[in-house]
């Protein structure tokens, strides 16, 4: 009997072998790395840079957008950037055109460290009584500086 009950076991055992491992653990990463072609092109960008309150200073999250599109245009020919300011966040209006300059300033800093420059630069400051602060918008949206890069395909692309 108890080796009926050895070889009944060792049947069970060999069976529970020969299936795959139930698991709930996410299967192993690929060992080769994944090769991803980048295309480049040159296209005119529209970006928005936020800022926090009262601040002038790039935040990660801008300067991450800022390098991203500072790799998008590497090699193209940038022939126009166009930045407009909106500072609503400002106390009176001196403050706004200092805030707003600081802003505009600390941006086009940051693309000219990426070698991004252009032979036209053009920044408009757009004045809070022009900014309507809505239910809709939030005040994030009103301390921004909205991007224009005009580029084309460059040398050598």
């Amino acid at each position: 009997m108890k080796r009926a009950q050895i070889i009944a076991g060792l049947g069970i055992a060999a069976i529970a072998l020969a299936f795959p491992a139930m698991s709930d653990a996410p299967k192993a990463p690929p060992t080769e790395p994944a090769n991803i072609p980048f295309e480049k092109s040159c296209g005119d960008i529209e970006l928005s840079v936020y800022f926090s309150s009262q601040e002038s200073m790039l935040s990660s999250y801008s300067m991450r957008a800022l390098n991203s599109a500072g790799d998008q245009l590497a090699g193209c020919a940038v022939s126009g950037i166009h930045a407009s300011v909106i500072s609503a966040d400002a106390d009176g209006s001196e403050t706004a055109a200092h805030l707003s300059e600081a802003r505009a300033a600390a941006v086009l800093d940051a693309l000219t460290s990426r070698g991004i420059r252009a032979r036209a630069v053009s920044t408009d400051f757009v004045p809070i009584s022009e900014t309507t602060m809505s239910d809709d918008v939030s005040l994030p949206m009103a301390r921004r500086v909205d991007l224009t890069v005009k580029a084309s395909t460059g040398y050598g692309l």
